[in-house]
């Protein structure tokens, strides 16, 4: 009967596995499409002269050029409007159509005439030269599934710029996603300089002030878009039972990947997801950080995504590797403030995962489960070297804290139902043990933990209720200094310290020793909870 209650779920489960985190359209910009726009702003902003200008600029009969120079009057004239007026409406027209003259000429500089050249800005800190641009456009984006939108008003017109992941322009990145690339939030604004017009696009997330008409001022922004963008040229899924149950399948696929261009003077924040799940649950907390221009333009997030079936020391293990990786391409020398100042955010499991970047293994770990040194265990080599890499271990020097949500410390009474134990028969890891190797571990094991090593050794039974193997992990001493902090959920029920999040109970993600403990009244998304949010945010801004 257990049996049948596990196969009726398992399509429910599996269906789940299906759902968008964002459901996104984008909306296809032409000349027709911009003119007819450009029509509608024209008759609600009156007779004004920038109105006048664009007016002129949808003259069928104009060149190019002259059409061009039509649009940078309407843009000049209009440069100073604030959000929101008459003229603002015209000047974010007249860019958009001139952004979608210049995409149609692969942004090649446009001759006006009388010595005058349109050109577009070039690739700097602050500013993108749209050719190095997969696809650049106005941030017409309809999203659903966003709680909030993050936009900000201002000057110039919002943009998506995307970076296919082979464009030359993301040569030297360590951790590219390999289906959808990069996305960036740009401003496109124009720049009427007398005898050297620009279409500039702006770097939003890294810097959002801006000189215009001789005053400061916010530039436009839209940090929505580029993300569901993104999304949805990936898998676009926060749940991902294939990796659970078939991690032997999944297991090319691990990794540290960016969600930018690496920044030198940003600090990385590494989030961590959970059991059967994906670094998209992550999307609703990266949407609304963004919101806060501080944390935009001081820090930088990265995704660890890995096959949730594995052990959690053999995904911790991988996790180190590829902050091994990460060093050596950005910051060999070791001299990069920024790169040492790492914060790490891990979902349930992947609060377990974070946990172990922050304590020594080695012979601290080993000994609680066998006396002989793995180094001389009569193991194949191949083993041998997959053990010693999951057991000898140093804190990581670059993570400087970490925010544990609803982390299953002491591990979860569902990990022992029937569910569960299905699901945990069914793992198939990516690498296997050879008759000779198992029966040589086994015997190196004492006989009271001997059952926690064989089939099935994943990372379902490893999340057991008071599991030896959890213990074994809080038996580890943390590198001083580093500061920790807990997010819980309680269901909103108000009860703890007799609370659950329906999955983990309070008494399980509690640690003693935490710099701060929040209790929100969320479900075990407490990562995706608007409080849960609101007090990652505090702490990003505590650490700066």
């Amino acid at each position: 009967m257990k049996r049948l209650f596990a196969l009726l779920l398992v399509p429910l489960v599996l269906s789940l596995a299906g759902c968008s985190v964002v459901g996104v359209k984008v909306q296809k910009e032409s000349a027709a499409s911009v003119n007819r726009e450009a029509m509608q702003v024209i008759k609600q902003n009156g007779r004004s002269p920038a109105a006048g200008s664009l007016a002129r600029a949808l003259d069928g009969k104009l060149t190019e050029a002259d059409r061009a120079t039509a649009l940078l009057d309407a843009a000049r004239l209009s440069a100073s409007a604030r959000p929101d007026t008459p003229d603002h409406a015209v000047n974010v027209a007249a860019t958009r159509s001139l952004l979608v003259l210049m995409a149609g000429r692969a942004f090649a500089p446009l001759p006006l005439g009388k010595g005058k050249t349109l050109g577009i800005s070039s690739d700097t800190k602050t500013t993108i030269d749209p050719r190095t641009a997969t696809r650049i456009f106005p941030d017409d984006v309809r999203i659903t599934k966003l709680r909030v939108r993050t936009v900000q008003k201002g000057a110039g017109l919002p943009c998506v710029a995307h970076f296919a992941p082979k464009s030359p322009a993301l040569a030297g990145q360590a951790g590219v996603p390999p289906m959808a690339g990069f996305c960036e939030p740009v401003t496109a604004l124009v720049r009427t300089d007398d005898r050297a017009p620009q279409l500039v696009f702006y770097r939003t997330r890294v810097d959002d002030d801006v000189l215009v008409a001789g005053r400061n001022a916010k530039l436009a922004a839209d940090f929505s878009a580029p993300l569901a963008y993104l999304l949805s040229r990936g898998q676009n899924r926060n749940l991902d039972v294939v990796a659970m149950i078939r991690p032997d399948k999944k297991f090319a696929f691990t990794g540290l990947y960016q969600f930018h261009r690496y920044d030198p003077d940003k600090i990385p924040v590494v989030f961590v997801h959970g059991l059967m799940s994906r670094p998209e649950t992550w999307v609703p907390a990266v949407n609304e950080l963004m919101a806060d221009e501080e944390i935009r333009e001081r820090y930088q997030f990265w995704f660890f995504l890995y096959p949730t079936g594995l052990p959690v020391w053999a995904s911790a293990a991988e996790l180190r590797s590829e902050l091994d990786r990460y060093r050596k391409k950005f910051d060999p020398t070791r001299s990069n403030h920024n790169f040492d100042r790492m914060v790490l955010a891990g979902h349930s499991m992947g609060g377990l995962i974070s946990s172990l970047q922050i304590r020594t293994g080695g012979k601290k770990l080993w000994k609680q489960f066998m006396d002989t040194p793995p180094e001389q265990l009569a193991l194949s080599p191949q083993l041998k070297k997959r053990i010693i890499k999951i057991v000898e271990f140093q804190p990581r020097p670059e993570i400087a804290r970490v925010v544990f949500f609803s982390a299953p410390h002491r591990g979860s009474d569902l990990a022992v139902n029937p569910l569960s134990d299905f699901f945990s028969r069914l793992i198939k890891l990516p690498f296997g043990f050879l008759e000779r190797d198992r029966i040589a571990l086994q015997s190196a094991l004492r006989e009271d933990v001997r059952d926690l090593f064989v089939a099935p050794a994943n990372s379902i039974t490893f999340l057991r209720a008071n599991s030896p193997l959890l213990k074994a992990i809080l038996a580890l001493p943390m590198r001083p200094g580093v500061p920790y902090h807990s997010v819980i959920g309680d269901q909103g029920k108000g009860n703890t310290p007799d609370s659950s999040d329906g999955v983990v109970p309070y008494w399980s993600s509690h640690l003693d020793g935490a710099k701060s403990e929040k209790i929100v009244p969320s479900g075990h998304g407490s990562h995706e909870n608007p409080e849960g949010i609101a007090e990652l945010r505090r702490i990003l801004k505590l650490h700066l």
